[in-house]
């Protein structure tokens, strides 16, 4: 069998540069996911590409779950680490359009997030469905708290409403992109911000 078309059970190891054992684990289960999906890449594909054994990542992890929950952790800081900077020195109206607009461009940018929508869609539709909505509210409170930053005056009620529909959006637009805003078209994804969205802010 030629190397590239390794098998799950054959999957090539690459060296991880220097780092917290932390990291290292955590980069190589990123790796694992992205090229393989969370359902077919188990603890041992993990720990292989790590050069780590299987005891040293379950001291740190008990299981898959946590790794992918460490991650999940580790990008949304990122990805509202960056909307933050999008928003810096905006009114509330411009906030939503610039911060949706990178929303939705920075989930097509993230492997990670491409390969689970692409294979695993129903990952994120488990998470967005869950009984006590903990991801959702999680995220609308980032948002909320955003846009109070940029100088939104609404009163927390409003703001928490507005914040967890806007997530609610573009949760429905990752996970059916196919409608009439082409969200593959960063100036129309703008526009649409621009015309339907900010307007819920004040």
């Amino acid at each position: 069998m030629l190397p590239s078309m390794s098998t799950p059970t054959e999957r090539p190891v690459t060296a991880a540069a220097p780092s917290s054992p932390e990291t290292v684990m955590l980069d190589a289960a990123r790796e694992e996911f992205e090229r393989y999906g969370i359902r077919r890449t188990n603890m041992d594909d993990i720990a292989r590409r790590a050069g780590i054994s299987r005891s040293t990542l379950y001291r740190r992890f008990p299981n898959k779950d946590a790794l992918v929950e460490m991650l999940v952790l580790h990008d949304t800081a990122a990805f509202f680490g960056a909307l933050d900077r999008v928003a810096a020195d905006r009114d509330p109206r411009g906030a939503v359009v610039e911060c949706f607009t990178r929303g939705v461009r920075l989930t097509q940018e993230m492997p990670l997030v491409a390969r689970i929508l692409e294979s695993e869609p129903e990952l994120v539709l488990g998470l967005t469905t869950r009984t006590d909505g903990a991801p959702i509210i999680q995220a609308a409170k980032q948002v909320a708290s955003t846009l109070r930053r940029s100088g939104a005056t609404m009163s927390d009620a409003d703001l928490a409403a507005v914040s967890e529909l806007l997530v609610r959006i573009a949760v429905s637009l990752m996970l059916n992109p196919q409608g009439q805003l082409d969200i593959s078209d960063q100036d129309a994804v703008r526009q649409y911000a621009d015309r339907y969205l900010a307007r819920l802010v004040w």
